[in-house]
């Protein structure tokens, strides 16, 4: 019946078809509908005032703006007829109440909507950027109803939308907001319900106990907000089957999806997939059988993932992380459940499996997850027996209980990866009948070297974020797994759903992000080498997001001046807080925790030449370190060397030179010549010229450095040069490879400059000998003609005797003849050997000597102590120095040896142009002594010494008795019998002898003992001395 006050509109309805009729402002409307009608936004507003009922065959069609207000009790029903009500963005079409009192919604009964097979609409009801505000029920579907609702708002109603009697829904873009229930599902079929926000409800979407709903699609909504449950599929007793839960978001609910509530058998089928579910006390609670919940990822809230009476079900790819309590539990009976392929890290405990009223959770397999990084337990066994847990990467934060079986049945946990291979510390890590006997063992071996392949791949570890100056800098830890490809750095803004961006690094462990500031969200995923970039982390084959963290960055490696204060104007962090500078070496920071400091260095850092200086930083937990390394460059120091001579033909080697503390050196000529290597500071000058002609040229030295650049001359004086050309011979006949020594003399002695070998002819030549004074020393080969001695120019074989020649031009027909050993020694079966030693530091012509002047055994490696000096001439002599009777040349150690001496006694001489010799110590050889070994000649300023080494008596009890003595003393014959003395000195304490026996004649009256009589009362030392170089010294007292 229509309304009395809308009388006239129901007769307009009835006489006039040829028009549609729109309705004048401000009329109350309601009742049935005899006819399409249209609602302007020209008559707003319009008051509803009973419901509002289109019938079958009636289409109302409301235009955008329209607005509509309703009485309590009233409604607009369409009842088989068709209701268009289709707004825009900018003109929404709006239904309210009229009063305080709520009105009671939408309600379609058998009312059709046509649509593609794409699902887009066709024709028949549809809603669309419609406000559906304060009602019971905002939106109703009975009785097959089908319903297309785009861009629809529903809110403050007890339930949002209703949908029951086999009715369907396709909403889309729209907003349930502030409702008891934001839907309600009951025996209701392929519902698709997708891009909506449900929100700020009791229960966002409710499917009721004991009803049949299949097929039904919630996907890509955002069901947050609500202060029970997102979304609640109650005991379906195998009725709520087949249904689509996928991509929602649900956050911040008391439980996020609870699917089934415990019934028995209820197999739901249902696929519950890649949610993303955060910061609800419960993120997904499941309580029915057969479901398959896979690649969603469940994080930040308690409780991440709750199985209760549930079984049968796979859980599988889904991230399952950063949960304050457990990650994953098992209880109430679930069991028979696959757990696979899932990443469950950072909770604070991963995976429990226990009971409840002693229904236990068994039988159920977890196989190539991967459960890393949870700050308790990965995990803990309450229940069992459970099937063998293998291919899984099982690591943790701690060293001990990790793996926690406190159940009485035995675990089979083979073939996992435990972080190590280390039995030991896998050992640490079980807790199990080992620890506490009541409980099962934990079997794990045999177990993997690394991550099985097909298990999920690791995050990247300690990804670490620096502010650099090539800009922001991302470090991590490499991976282990076999299979890994590479990785990715991803940045921008990080939502629910991820990153802006994201760069493929390939194998590095480092990347640069050159746009990006430090507070920027940047993380890091590993790949391996099955990812093909479509959904690879929910696959396993990408990683999840290893988050950097802000670290400090002490600088790039610097450099500073001695005597210079270092600023670290270039250390970076993201927060200036727990800071701390420490250093290598002995210096001080002003203000160590500051990050901006001075560092002064310490005396150390300076003789080092540079310190690592460390900046640390308490981040998350974590003790972060950077390091960089200040060079400490000392004060620059140059010397060109000293001012020196050279001949015009000669190159001067700056040898001499010195520098330190420098970058660059480059010497510079005020002359014409040349420098070999300019830049480098031990190098070669060749004269020009001019140089030659003015006789001199001076040489710059330039130092550059960054603390300073120094400059210094050194004066080359440039002298001519002369030739000496001559002959060696022996006994008249040429001597060929024979070595001539060039000996120059001067007002600081005698040195080597020159050596030059002769030719078949015997001739030799020097080209280029500076003007001055020489000895020419000439030798053969002493292994092949030892006979000939070395000689100097003219015949002589010491240099005292020889020419001194002056060379001021020129010189030629130099001969030298060498001279001959004169008495042949018999053979004999002695032996001289020794060492010849510069004592202190070598001549400057060392180089002359240093090198091989024969061809044969000049290399020697004997065990000489001292500074060898070879090529070194010794001669063998009489003791009374008048006749020569061997020689010998020094080989490279300083080593000299005479063989096959008779016995007798010699003495030796260092012969070496400009020094003079000590007199030798007499060597004696005889049948007591046939070696004398390890002589020691010392070449020491101008002078060279021969030294014999000491050798002593053996040890005996008395030589000579008695002891104290008063007037005489007498030797013990047994003792010293075997022994041929040479001498006995008796000494004072003031080192002065004051006796002293030597002569054939003294020793034969030593029968009669010796008379000390006319010594005073006291201490002496009595030394004697043998024909074989042995000595014994001992103390006398005389007493009286």
């Amino acid at each position: 019946m229509v309304n009395p006050f809308i009388k006239h509109l129901a007769i307009l309805a009835l006489t006039i078809t040829c028009f549609v009729p729109r309705l004048r402002a401000q009329e109350y409307v309601g009742g049935t509908l005899l006819g399409n009608t249209v609602f302007s936004p020209a008559l707003n507003p319009y008051i509803v005032i009973e419901p509002l009922i289109v019938p079958e065959g009636v289409t109302l069609t409301i235009e955008p703006g329209t607005n509509l207000f309703f009485m309590i009790q009233t409604s607009i029903r369409v009842e088989g007829g068709t209701l268009i009500a289709m707004g825009d963005a900018d003109s929404p079409i709006h239904f309210d109440a009229q009063t305080d009192k709520k009105w009671d919604g939408i309600n379609f009964r058998v009312s059709r909507t046509e649509m593609d097979e794409n699902g887009n609409y066709l024709s028949g009801s549809i809603l669309d950027y419609v406000s559906i505000n304060y009602t019971t029920t905002g939106l109703v579907l009975s009785d097959t109803a089908l319903l297309y609702a785009e861009q629809v708002s529903i809110t403050n109603a007890n339930y949002g939308v209703t949908l029951q009697s086999g009715s369907t829904l396709l909403m889309n873009n729209s907003t349930l907001d502030h409702c008891s229930y934001g839907m309600y599902i009951k025996n209701s079929d392929s519902n698709n319900v997708s891009n909506c926000m449900i929100s700020n409800c009791d229960i966002g979407i409710f499917f009721p106990s004991n009803n049949t709903s299949r097929y039904n699609q919630i996907t890509n909504n955002n069901i947050s907000y609500n202060s029970n449950i997102a979304l609640f599929m109650s005991i379906g007793q195998g009725n709520m089957q087949y249904n689509l839960i996928h991509g929602n978001t649900v956050t911040y609910n008391n439980i996020g999806l609870h699917i089934g509530n415990g019934g028995p058998d209820d197999n739901g089928f249902n696929v519950i997939s890649e949610n993303i579910v955060r910061y609800n006390d419960i993120g997904i609670k499941l309580s029915q059988d057969a479901d398959t919940l896979k690649g969603n990822n469940i994080s930040l809230n308690a409780t991440g993932l709750l199985l209760a009476k549930a079984s049968k079900n796979k859980i599988a790819n889904n991230f399952i992380h950063n949960n304050s309590a457990w990650g994953l539990t098992l209880t109430d009976g679930s069991s028979g459940n696959l757990i696979t392929h899932n990443n469950i890290f950072s909770n604070e405990s991963g995976v429990k499996i226990t009971h409840k009223d002693f229904k236990y959770s068994m039988s159920n397999t977890l196989s190539y997850n991967a459960v890393n990084d949870n700050l308790n337990e990965a995990f803990l066994f309450e229940a069992g027996p459970q099937m063998p847990l293998q291919f899984n990467t099982i690591t943790g934060v701690n060293s001990s209980e990790v793996f926690v079986n406190h159940f009485e049945s035995d675990i089979i946990a083979t073939g996992n990866f435990w972080g190590t291979s280390d039995t030991t510390l896998i050992d640490n890590l079980i807790y199990d009948v080992h620890d506490e006997e009541t409980y099962g063992e934990v079997f794990y071996k045999p177990m993997l070297d690394y991550p099985d392949p097909e298990s999920p791949i690791s995050r990247p570890k300690m990804v670490v974020k620096q502010l650099t100056e090539q800009g922001v800098l991302v470090s991590w830890i490499n991976n282990t797994e076999v299979d890994l490809a590479g990785y990715k750095a991803y940045y921008g803004t990080d939502g629910m759903t991820g990153f802006d961006g994201f760069t493929d690094v390939g194998a590095d462990t480092i990347t640069v992000f050159n746009t990006l500031a430090l507070a920027d969200p940047i993380a890091v995923t590993a790949y391996d080498t099955d990812a093909d970039g479509n959904t690879d982390q929910f696959e396993g084959h990408e990683s999840a997001y290893s988050y950097a963290i802000a670290g400090p960055y002490a600088g790039e490696n610097d450099k500073i001046c001695q005597g210079e204060v270092y600023i670290t104007f270039s250390a970076t962090s993201l927060n200036n807080e727990y800071l701390q500078w420490t250093t290598s070496g002995d210096g001080q920071f002003l203000e160590s925790e500051q990050l901006v400091t001075s560092y002064i260095p310490g005396e150390e850092d300076v003789l080092a030449g540079s310190v690592v200086l460390t900046l640390s930083q308490v981040v998350s937990g974590l003790i972060l370190s950077d390091e960089t390394e200040l060079l400490i460059s000392g004060i620059p120091m140059v010397f060109a060397g000293n001012d020196t001579i050279i001949n015009q033909y000669n190159a001067y080697h700056t040898v001499t030179a010195e520098a330190s503390n420098f970058d660059v050196v480059t010497w510079i000529t005020m002359g014409d010549g040349e420098f070999e290597e300019q830049d480098q500071l031990e190098t070669l000058y060749w004269p020009g010229n001019s140089d030659i002609e003015s006789g001199s040229v001076q040489l710059i030295l330039a130092l550059g450095s960054e603390c300073g650049n120094l400059r210094d001359t050194v004066l080359v004086e440039i002298i001519p040069s002369f030739s000496i050309n001559g002959r060696v011979s022996r006994n008249n006949y040429p001597v060929e490879e024979a070595i001539i020594v060039a000996i120059k003399a001067g007002e600081t002695g005698s040195r080597a400059v020159s050596t030059e070998n002769t030719m078949p002819d015997g001739s030799f030549s020097f080209s280029n000998l500076a003007i001055g004074n020489y000895y020419l020393y000439a030798l053969n080969n002493p292994d092949t003609y030892p006979k000939w001695t070395p000689t100097y120019y003219a015949i002589s074989s010491f240099w005292q005797g020889a020419y001194l020649m002056p060379l001021t031009t020129d010189v030629f027909d130099v001969d030298i003849e060498l001279n001959k050993i004169s008495d042949q020694l018999p053979a004999g079966i002695g032996s001289i050997s020794g060492y010849f030693n510069y004592a202190g530091k070598t001549g400057d012509d060392d180089s002359i000597y240093n090198k091989p002047w024969f061809s044969d055994n000049f290399y020697q490696n004997g065990s000489n102590d001292g500074l060898p000096a070879a090529n070194h001439v010794v001669l063998m002599m009489d003791k009374e120095l008048n006749r020569v009777l061997a020689w010998a040349l020094t080989a490279s150690d300083g080593s000299f040896h005479f063989d096959n001496l008779p016995f007798g006694s010699y003495r030796l001489w260092g012969e070496k142009a400009g020094y003079t010799n000590s007199l030798s110590p007499i060597l004696m050889l005889s049948p007591l002594n046939t070696a004398m070994e390890n002589v020691q000649l010392s070449v020491e300023q101008k002078s060279i010494k021969v030294t014999l080494p000491e050798a002593e008596f053996p040890e005996t009890k008395v030589w000579f008795y008695p002891n104290p003595a008063k007037e005489k003393i007498w030797l013990n014959e047994p003792a010293i019998g075997e022994f041929n003395l040479l001498e006995i000195r008796i000494i004072d304490t003031f080192g002065r002898v004051v006796k002293s026996v030597s002569n054939n004649f003294q020793m034969g009256s030593l029968a009669h003992g010796i008379d000390l009589s006319d010594f005073a009362c006291g201490f002496y030392i009595i030394r004697f001395t043998s024909d074989t170089g042995l000595n014994y010294t001992g103390k006398l007292t005389i007493a009286r």
